[in-house]
């Protein structure tokens, strides 16, 4: 499935910027605004599939508030299906794994389909960097990766940020898995190491 995602990586971007999309290991299922809408759909269609936010920039690569730009890029992001859940409530996606990122984050509107509230009178976190300044809260979130699944740390942001990746950061999972990037096969492989304790 992420190899018809790679290939057909220019297509879902001149067509569905600023689209959840879903498809399988063959072809396109739906797309549209609503997470859940194009879940259903693409589950009606009795195939295996992804979903995978589309974003409007296709010339930058954007990590939160920061943008990089370069000279030369390769255009593969080594994104890797992952369950993410909340008590009984889960979704499918594709997370953008970096080892750079302390820990994982998913953006607001992923934290409220995962059923995720503020308490009442809960502190904002405040981040900031170069490009601007974000408020967040800490969770934690059940994640399945590979048939895998432990309970990890996650930054929930509560800044309305237009695509914001969802990133699979270093705390507790890359304690779990061994991660090798294969940039020039566009894959990613995730080794588990087994049921080491985390600290």
């Amino acid at each position: 499935m992420i190899r018809w995602g790679h290939q057909n990586r220019r297509m879902l971007r001149e067509k569905y910027r600023r689209q959840f999309v879903a498809y399988s290991a063959n072809r396109l299922l739906a797309a549209g605004n609503d997470w859940d809408l194009v879940e259903a759909l693409a589950t009606a269609e009795g195939e295996p599939y992804l979903v995978k936010w589309i974003p409007a920039q296709t010339s930058e690569f954007q990590f939160f508030w920061f943008k990089f730009y370069g000279m030369a890029r390769h255009e593969w992001e080594p994104e890797y299906p992952v369950t993410l859940g909340n008590g009984s409530v889960s979704h499918d996606a594709l997370m953008l794994v970096d080892s750079g990122a302390e820990l994982s984050l998913i953006s607001l509107e992923i934290g409220k389909l995962l059923g995720f509230r503020l308490a009442d009178r809960e502190i904002l976190l405040d981040g900031t960097g170069v490009g601007g300044e974000i408020q967040y809260v800490n969770r934690e979130i059940d994640l399945t990766i590979d048939g895998h699944s432990f309970t990890a740390p996650v930054a929930w942001l509560q800044t309305e940020i237009t695509d914001a990746p969802l990133l699979l950061g270093r705390e507790v999972v890359f304690d779990l898995f061994n991660i090798e990037f294969i940039q020039a096969e566009e894959r990613i492989e995730f080794k588990w190491r087994g049921d080491r304790s985390v600290a």
